[in-house]
């Protein structure tokens, strides 16, 4: 299991485009991906899941990765994220 922290810098947070965003690119992965918000927990294939953590700009969020081959999918889902997919 790897995780990595980051920080949520879109103006509208993690809102549903990007939600789906990461719920596809989640799904393709051969890794059960969460994302948690403090003690809350999204799977990372679940759009109303990743909507209903309420990540707003500023918020830090934790990603999990776990099973498959971790360090490549990790990056790939931070690359997700830093490649202003609105987050």
């Amino acid at each position: 299991m790897l995780s990595k922290k980051i920080v949520v810098n879109c103006d509208h947070g993690l809102h549903a485009r990007v939600a789906m965003q990461v719920s596809r690119k989640s799904s393709g992965l051969d890794s059960q991906v969460t994302i948690c918000k403090g003690c809350e927990k999204a799977d990372g294939c679940s759009v109303l899941q990743l909507l209903l953590l309420g990540a707003e700009k500023g918020t830090e969020l934790e990603l999990i990765v776990n099973g498959g081959d971790e360090e490549k999918n990790l990056a790939d889902l931070s690359d997700l994220f830093a490649e202003g997919s609105g987050i």
